[in-house]
């Protein structure tokens, strides 16, 4: 799914429910929204998660739990033949009659992008970054426009499904780095109109993961993400994490994304 932008001239409100909320100091802030403007992470019916009330399917033959970080899935209501979607990898890791485990290019992005992707004959197709990933890492910025945010772990998951002459039926979100995270939301912000935003994190959530992510889009002058004041990580197209010191909750923050280009935050936490 696409994550759409939310626009308001003063006062942007993520989440009636989560209660969330991000002041812009632009004209036409930027967050993503889903539902409540916040993506629900569901794990797959075969990750036992916390207060589970019935026992977890089997897990399919073969998929890396342990490697897994942020990801994204669906699962088709046929059967697939595995030949059909074996065009879609740049390197098959394992390949087996039941499954193929590998890495998927994203189109318009250098390797360092490239999508990992697990698909069963079953009809699973789970799309994941690497536990170390940070992730703001699926960001798609190529594909991004001032209405939605989309992901590059979704892209992927459309082409497998084009491939392999299967109707993309939209995904599901789950961290499996985190099986207690609930939410992951993503807010975005580019330097065509207004270029900064305000965000105070609520002390009664828990957070598991504050990361951010820029995309240089090109001219005299690099991109950086700019928290409260300072640079963070490396200028023009990067990602990375921030500590919890960085980005504390109770307190209002400054991010600005400088020069030319889009950046964006995204945090995975917990709603009690």
């Amino acid at each position: 799914m696409s994550f759409a932008r939310v626009r308001k001239p003063t006062l942007v409100v993520l989440s009636l429910l989560l209660a969330l909320v991000v002041l812009s100091l632009a004209p036409q802030p930027a967050a993503p929204a889903s539902g409540g403007n916040a993506i629900t992470l569901k794990a797959p019916s075969f990750v036992r998660v916390a207060n589970a009330q019935e026992a977890p399917q089997a897990a399919p033959m073969g998929f890396p739990q342990d490697e897994a970080g942020i990801s994204a899935y669906f699962k088709s209501a046929s059967p697939i033949t595995l030949a059909d979607v074996r065009s879609v990898y740049r390197v098959i890791e394992v390949e087996t009659a039941d499954y193929i485990i590998g890495s998927v290019p994203v189109p318009d992005y250098a390797e360092i992008y490239d999508v990992h992707l697990y698909v069963h004959r079953d009809g699973w197709f789970l799309a994941y970054y690497l536990s170390k990933d940070p992730a703001s890492k699926i960001f798609d910025w190529s594909q991004y426009t001032r209405a939605s945010i989309p992901t590059r772990l979704e892209r992927v998951l459309a082409i497998a499904a084009n491939t392999g002459g299967i109707a993309f039926p939209g995904s599901t979100y789950y961290d499996f780095r985190y099986p207690n995270a609930t939410h992951l939301m993503m807010i975005a912000e580019d330097t065509s109109d207004g270029n900064q935003f305000e965000i105070r994190l609520p002390g009664s959530y828990s957070y598991y993961e504050r990361s951010w992510s820029t995309y240089y889009t090109g001219g005299y002058c690099s991109t950086w993400f700019v928290l409260d004041g300072t640079n963070i990580g490396e200028n023009g197209t990067a990602y990375g994490n921030l500590t919890a010191a960085q980005l504390l909750p109770e307190t209002t923050h400054t991010v600005q994304i400088s020069c030319n280009g889009y950046g964006g935050l995204v945090l995975v936490y917990r709603v009690p």
